[in-house]
């Protein structure tokens, strides 16, 4: 019996790093899994990849608010700041906490939008914010998920506009001044600009 598992062990530090073995021992929480990978599969652990399939599970409502509520409380706030990042095991088992511990869910990637987007450098596209919330929210109709794409999309070219307009300021202050300004103030700028 001491040989077999030496030799499963053998063969588990020959392999590379799998995302989906380590998702599916998270949902196991499977505390020891961290131990039993060799220092390079460690080395090859992303928490920003984990916590982003982690939070998403294709299940009832309920599973699904379970998901993204726990990641969120008790590993996104914390996984990726001082000190904290600097221990890779800690991560783990603040991911593994985070589970249900019901076995193996079936997790999908949700895809982040893009950096220039986010950055306001760059106009946000109806079809790539469409598919973001389709993918964030794949219980909700087709005509919520329109109506939201198309607040965003206004939203966002409102606060590319700003950005272009007042490059100093940061983004925080964009979204503030993006509620506090009218689309008729805008229009009413541009015109007494000259532009």
């Amino acid at each position: 019996m001491a040989k077999e598992k030496i030799k499963a062990d053998e063969k588990f530090e020959q392999v590379e790093f799998s995302l989906f073995d380590a998702i599916a021992a998270c949902d196991r929480k499977d505390y020891s899994y961290w131990d039993k990978l060799t220092l390079e599969q460690q080395k090859k652990f992303h928490p920003y990849v984990m916590l982003t399939f982690l939070s998403s599970v294709k299940a009832n409502k309920a599973l699904q608010e379970f998901h993204v509520l726990s990641v969120n409380e008790i590993a996104n706030r914390h996984i990726l700041i001082d000190p904290i990042n600097k221990h890779p095991k800690l991560q783990w088992l603040m991911l593994c906490v985070s589970m249900l511990g019901k076995g193996k869910q079936y997790h999908q990637w949700i895809p982040n939008i893009k950096p220039k987007v986010t950055n306001l450098e760059k106009n946000a596209t109806t079809e790539e914010i469409n598919e973001f919330y389709s993918k964030l929210y794949p219980n909700v109709k087709d005509d919520l998920i329109k109506e939201i794409t198309e607040e965003f999309v206004k939203q966002q070219k409102r606060k590319v506009y700003l950005a272009k307009t007042y490059p100093n300021m940061k983004l925080d202050d964009i979204e503030t001044l993006n509620y506090l300004i009218t689309d008729e103030e805008i229009e009413q700028y541009n015109r007494d600009s000259g532009n």
